[in-house]
């Protein structure tokens, strides 16, 4: 499945990666740093707890529950949940100009969590950029309106279990299950969204590992 609106529901993704190399991202590069965002787990928040300049100085980092992260007022309200940066983060000539962290939960069907940045330019050409900085495995799918690469895993398996998914837009995360998505879209006035997203019956147990940024406030009752 696959949302584009906050209410709406989407679905696609990438992988992760172990403890060892998102500690080593406290010396990345921009463009390593963007490498450990785009691996849509623990790794850039762990990284920015070590090196909060890990992005430059034209944003705020904040230390948060068990990690860090670029602050938002409050990811679970409507008009809380974007930073514009005070200076755009330049990677390999992409223009990064505001972070957007969204968590929600709905009671049939379950977590919705968004975070990732606003970058200026088109869809296709951001797209071009952003794989043109990933390894082969780990590049996005033209998708038609969207780029994206997505995984999905059950309840029940292993935290590091994740296999690929093919659903398609417009369907819904099963139950019992949670997909893990990587994905761009287009946003307003010629900017693209740089976006991951968990979505489905997303559990406290999972968010601890991928999101140690968050606290109670933001898991599921």
């Amino acid at each position: 499945m696959f949302r584009l609106v906050p209410t709406l529901l989407a679905s696609i993704l990438l992988f992760t990666t172990d403890s060892t190399s998102a500690a080593s991202g406290s010396h990345a590069s921009p463009i390593e740093a963007l490498r450990l965002f785009a691996k849509c787990d623990a790794s850039l928040f762990n990284a920015l707890k070590e090196n909060s300049n890990l992005l430059g100085t034209g944003l705020e980092v904040k230390k948060r529950g068990k990690a860090a992260t670029i602050a938002v007022e409050n990811p679970l309200a409507e008009k809380g949940r974007d930073q514009v940066f005070s200076e755009p983060v330049v990677i390999d000539g992409l223009r990064f100009i505001a972070w957007h962290d969204e968590v929600s939960y709905d009671f049939n069907f379950g977590g919705f969590l968004f975070w990732g940045f606003r970058a200026e330019g088109s869809l296709n050409a951001v797209a071009k950029k952003i794989n043109g900085m990933l390894s082969t495995s780990e590049k996005l799918v033209d998708a038609g309106n969207t780029w994206a690469r997505a995984e999905i895993r059950g309840i029940g398996d292993p935290v590091d279990s994740w296999r690929p998914s093919n659903a398609g837009t417009g369907t819904v995360t099963a139950n019992g299950s949670v997909e893990r998505v990587l994905f761009l879209e287009s946003g307003a006035d010629n900017q693209t969204n740089v976006f991951c997203t968990l979505q489905g019956s997303v559990t406290p147990a999972l968010l601890q590992v991928l999101r140690p940024d968050l606290t109670n406030a933001e898991y599921p009752e």
